[in-house]
């Protein structure tokens, strides 16, 4: 039997007032808001203290006293003009404001980084000579290489945010930045920023980063062993595998793929003992360095996985280090239960990886974990920023569309299934806004229902993490993080629920992506009780037709998590 569920209410979401969207459709900040209230001297001040918003919204302030704020700001951040030039063009005077911030001088002046150039390139090259625009790009090709030498850690996720937000533009110009960067900046750019990028922003760097490397008559392993290079090899191996680019990073040569893989495996094994996120520049977790090792000899071409399998025997032989030769050696199991009948060089097959280096048995999401009483309990995870608001209102418009019962409590929604098989969902959702009254209420809720969550999803950005960490038990069965980045919480979550799989993102988390699988899951819940991996993973792969879903990794099979699982029982029984 189901919870006595409180009478049907429509759940309360916050709406967006249309009267304060801006031109592009978002909705106005704060100091936005506060111009809107404090009159002319108000939005004087934003359009001299934040003129990108200022531009941005420049809609909503139609009187002749914002026109001249705006005509002294494009003097002072002519780009934030430029990227407004649709909308200022539309009111009278706001053309003489363009003309004036597309004065050549004053925009080679203010390129600052020479990002502005590269934000606002479509709008600048519909209204510039070409001879100008190429004059002006060549400045800021310049500015953006100086910039990214002085500061790249600060730079490099700008250049990937940017290459992200241009998807579904060609290549020729999504890419264009890259042609004032050398293969050493390239280089850097995916060592920093590599797991965080869009598997086509990833792809697109490596296919520039060869073409760059022949250009300068270079080779891979030149930046492997270079001394400017070197030290972020570790970071730049676990982007590129990690993004499934292994086999353009070892190319054909079964030599010189061996010489690189005893590169990697030398800057991933040594200093285990404190292990720090890659971005970081310290040594990799332990257990993302065993499963990119295995990721990397997962290749078709035979003598080329053979040379890697061989160079990875040697190490594990050779090893002094009782913990640098269990790594390794569970790096060569983990690669040895993904032959299917392949064959491994024979010096491979004499380590005995399997017979030596247990994995473990991962755990299995039975009906006795998932079900009590016929229900499935989930608790989902909702934080108030505009994605939050927008993908509570996709999970409700979801769910009732499907016939599910939405019940609208102070603070959070329940959700409950049709019945199917005798089995019932019953998801327990925050409501954005609710802050932590409505989680404390929702958990209450749960407490005199006798309801305790199997399942637990986040879908928030990364910052929110931590606070949906704090659901997880020591019995949760699943934990979904659909969340940028998700994977690198595989070793808290395990920290917390040790029988938990974890399904997660390798870089970016779509809220459109997350309802189609979450859906098929729940099909699965009501259909068998279970959960498949197999048909989840064949039923989204026919369904989701979003290029981002690659970076969800199926947890039965993804290397880091069973590679953390099984490097949790090796630092148990050494």
């Amino acid at each position: 039997m189901a919870p006595d569920l409180p009478k049907l209410q429509a759940p309360a979401v916050r709406a967006i007032d249309t009267n304060t969207a801006c031109a592009d459709h978002e909705p106005a900040g704060k100091p936005v808001l506060d111009a809107l209230f404090g009159g002319d001297a108000a939005f004087a001040e934003l359009a001299r203290s934040n003129p990108a918003e200022a531009f941005r919204c420049s809609s909503l302030f139609p009187g002749e006293a914002a026109l001249g704020a705006l005509r002294e700001a494009a003097m002072l951040a002519p780009f934030d003009a430029v990227a407004a030039a649709d909308q200022l063009s539309t009111r009278p005077g706001g053309a003489e404001i363009v003309a004036r911030a597309l004065e050549i001088g004053l925009l080679t002046r203010s390129l600052d980084s020479g990002m502005p150039f590269y934000e606002t390139r479509h709008e600048l090259r519909k209204r510039l000579p070409k001879d100008a625009l190429r004059q002006l790009e060549s400045q800021a090709a310049k500015a953006l290489r100086a910039s990214l030498a002085r500061d790249p850690a600060l730079m490099a996720p700008k250049i990937g945010l940017l290459l992200d937000d241009m998807v579904d533009d060609p290549p020729a110009d999504r890419f264009r930045i890259t042609l004032a960067l050398s293969s050493e900046d390239l280089f850097g750019l995916i060592a920093r920023i590599g797991p965080q990028l869009y598997t086509s922003s990833l792809d697109g760097l490596v296919n520039i980063l060869q073409i760059q490397l022949k250009q300068e008559r270079r080779g891979i392993l030149d930046l492997a062993r270079g001394a400017r290079t070197r030290p972020l090899w570790a970071d730049f191996f676990i982007a590129v595998v990690g993004g499934g680019r292994a086999g353009s990073l070892f190319g054909t040569n079964p030599a010189t793929a061996r010489e690189l893989m005893r590169e990697s495996i030398q800057a991933l094994l040594p200093a285990i003992r404190t292990p720090q996120p890659p971005a970081a520049g310290g040594m990799p977790d332990p257990a993302v360095a065993i499963g990119v090792l295995a990721d990397a000899m997962d290749l078709d071409n035979h003598a080329v996985r053979s040379a890697l399998e061989d160079e990875l025997a040697a190490w594990y032989r050779n090893a002094g280090d009782g913990t640098v030769k269990a790594m390794a050696g569970l790096a060569g199991s983990l690669h040895a239960t993904r032959l299917s009948g392949r064959p491994a060089s024979p010096a491979f097959e004499a380590e005995r990886f399997l017979q030596r280096h247990s994995l473990g048995t991962p755990p299995v999401l039975t009906a006795e974990r998932l079900f009590r009483n016929g229900i499935n309990v989930q608790r989902m995870t909702f934080y108030d920023d505009p994605d939050g608001r927008a993908s509570f209102r996709g999970f409700l418009r979801q769910h009732r569309m499907q016939g599910w019962a939405l019940h609208s409590r102070s603070g959070f929604v329940v959700a409950v299934s049709p019945d199917r098989h005798g089995r019932r969902i019953v998801i327990v959702a925050d409501m954005p806004g609710a802050g932590d009254a409505g989680r404390a209420a929702a958990w209450d809720w749960m407490a005199r229902e006798g309801l305790t969550p199997s399942i637990v999803i986040h879908r928030g950005h990364s910052y929110h993490e931590d606070g949906t960490m704090t659901e997880i038990a020591p019995a949760t069965a699943l934990v979904f993080w659909g969340s940028c980045g998700g994977h690198t919480r595989l070793r808290a979550t395990l920290e917390r629920a040790p029988d938990a799989l974890v399904l997660a993102t390798q870089n970016i988390g779509v809220s459109a992506v997350n309802e189609a699988l979450l859906g098929i899951i729940e099909e699965r819940l009501l259909a068998d009780g279970t959960i498949d991996w197999s048909v989840v993973w064949t039923n989204a792969r026919a369904r989701i037709r979003d290029r981002r879903f690659a970076a969800y990794k199926r947890p039965d099979q993804d290397s880091a998590n069973l590679a953390f699982r099984a490097w949790r029982v090796q630092a148990a029984f050494p």
